[in-house]
């Protein structure tokens, strides 16, 4: 199983935290599987910074559509 790390903005990141939102909808521009763990690293700001926050997640359902 593969760890995959992506930036996700303040907002989006709190309303994981908050159980408000219970999946995440992403670009296919990278290699996902069920199984895989996504890692959801908070950055924010202007330059964009990494926040320090993040929350693992295990993949347990990965749809393509056109």
């Amino acid at each position: 199983m593969a760890s995959i790390k992506k930036k996700i903005l303040p907002e989006y990141f709190e309303a994981i935290i908050e159980g408000k939102k219970t999946y995440e909808l992403r670009l296919n521009d990278f290699e996902i599987n069920e199984g895989d763990t996504l890692i959801l690293e908070e950055w924010d700001g202007e330059p964009w910074v990494f926040t320090g926050r993040k929350i693992e997640k295990v993949v347990t359902r990965v749809r393509k559509f056109k």
